[in-house]
């Protein structure tokens, strides 16, 4: 069995053509692929078997011995996600069906460039590489110190690395500030904080302050005594005494009017309270952490946010990635989100296929982990098998991911269906470029061509442009040389013809 090192890069080679072989493995070795080859498919399919490689790559015509449809039948059945791929010098339709029927990852002509031959094999290692963290999370959910905070996962550098703040900030009584898109977890942080705090064993007190009104809010803060108002019957204490000797998390801080952030400042300043209708100050001792989807920064300059208050509110500030920024982080929170709810519905669940997992990965999120978590609960509830797959993805959420391959046909012939695809895909790989980086300059500049080139491809896709109020279409940076230009033109006319 290869080390790790090696098999996230072998690929197994089988045809008996020596000077093939000779000339994929050659060509392999030059993009760093290690190789093991063979020259029949019995030998093919013994090497598979002890070696495991991330890939397989196999002729599917070879005389006096099994073929490449039987190389997958049998490779498949050792291992049910094996990625293969076949090759071949001559289309046959029905061979090209039945092989996509039976599991195949792609299907190559020879006659192609060795460019054209190396793409679909970094897309099938691609695809073997999620197949395998797949499989590793399935089998075990490694959540460690480093990739656990309270409530929070994440092992991507980035969360690490907050992980490890969040600790450090736990160990001072400093106010602190946190930030960051809806959805992102900005309360699980706060409670992660509290939980690490000497004031672990006191209150953790939330309060969505953005959700009240102020004449609600300022009672629910300070309290009150009987008789301050219509309906206070009893004496009440506030929020702030609830917590006293613990924490108090202000949730959605923008939203609080200029004259209760006032108020707020003075509890913060003296560090004494008064209930409603009432003279005595009551001395408190809570730690603040608050939060707000914005950065600090911006609500101050916007009026939005007292700067006075603001820095002592953000003594220490804490910054919260969203999900599409840590996609890394997806599977680990997809397996936990699985292991949560796998029974909820009307059959267990206990794993996702890799192209589903991989269709998440590559979703926005704007919703960020708390759309994540619905979307599996979703997903399980509705699930009619143990393993979830594309089919099972919202429609609300991933609409475009079900249609992101077209079918193959028995009535297409190779050049047809490959066009169909190829279509597809340029029309979802340019409105992805366009949806992150927003102006034709950039998206230009990422897949290295011309903006009359891309100006070109909107158009003839039918893509809307822009795409939001956020998007400009003026170029922003200088063209490619004209050279570039032209021989972009001419690969778009053949592409038309």
């Amino acid at each position: 069995m290869n080390d790790k090192k090696s098999s996230d890069r072998s690929i197994l080679v089988i045809d008996d053509e020596r000077t093939v072989l000779d000339s994929l493995v050659k060509m392999l070795k030059k993009s760093q692929y290690s190789c093991i080859t063979a020259t029949n498919a019995e030998d093919g399919i013994r090497l598979f078997a002890r070696e495991r490689p991330l890939l397989v790559l196999s002729d599917l015509y070879m005389p006096n011995h099994k073929d490449g449809i039987q190389v997958l039948e049998e490779v498949r059945r050792i291992d049910p996600d094996a990625v293969v791929i076949l090759y071949t010098a001559y289309t046959h339709v029905p061979d090209v069906v039945e092989a996509t029927k039976k599991g195949a990852f792609d299907y190559i002509q020879k006659v192609e460039t060795h460019h054209d031959i190396l793409l679909p094999i970094e897309r099938g290692v691609k695809f073997a590489r999620m197949q395998r963290e797949n499989a590793y999370l399935r089998s075990r959910l490694d959540l460690t110190d480093d990739t656990l905070f309270y409530g929070a996962i994440g092992g991507s550098e980035v969360m690490r690395a907050l992980f490890e703040k969040a600790k450090r900030i736990a160990a001072t009584n400093a106010s602190v500030m946190i930030y960051g898109e809806t959805g992102t977890g900005k309360e699980i942080i706060a409670r992660g904080i509290h939980y690490h705090s000497q004031r672990r064993d006191e209150s953790f007190v939330p309060v969505a302050v953005g959700a009240l009104p102020d004449n609600l809010l300022e009672g629910e803060l300070f309290g009150h005594v009987k008789g301050a108002f219509t309906g206070a019957n009893i004496d009440k204490p506030g929020l702030f005494e609830t917590a006293d000797k613990g924490t108090l998390f202000l949730d959605e801080m923008s939203e609080v009017s200029f004259d209760l952030q006032h108020k707020l400042l003075r509890v913060l300043q003296d560090h004494k309270v008064r209930r409603l209708g009432s003279v005595k100050e009551r001395e408190i001792d809570v730690r603040i952490i608050s939060a707000t989807n914005y950065g600090p920064e911006l609500l101050v300059q916007e009026k939005r946010l007292r700067e006075d208050l603001f820095y002592r509110l953000a003594v220490i500030r804490l910054s919260i990635p969203p999900l599409r920024e840590r996609r890394e982080d997806i599977p680990l929170l997809v397996y936990h989100f699985l292991r949560q709810y796998r029974q909820f519905g009307p059959v267990e669940v206990e794993k996702i296929s890799s192209d589903a997992l991989l269709a998440l990965q590559q979703y926005n999120w704007p919703g960020n982990v708390r759309q994540l978590q619905n979307a599996m609960e979703h997903m399980v509830a509705l699930a009619q098998k143990s393993e979830l797959d594309m089919d099972d993805l919202p429609e609300d959420i991933l609409p475009h991911q079900k249609k992101m391959f077209v079918q193959v046909t028995e009535d297409m012939d190779f050049k047809q269906a490959k066009a169909a695809i190829i279509k597809q895909w340029e029309k979802q790989y340019l409105e992805n470029l366009l949806d992150k980086y927003k102006t034709i300059a950039k998206v230009a500049k990422v897949a290295g061509l011309n903006r009359k080139t891309i100006y070109r491809l909107i158009e003839a896709h039918g893509i809307l442009w822009p795409r939001n109020s956020t998007a400009s279409a003026e170029p922003e940076e200088e063209e490619l040389p004209d050279d570039l230009e032209e021989e972009e033109e001419d690969l778009l006319d053949k592409e038309d013809e």
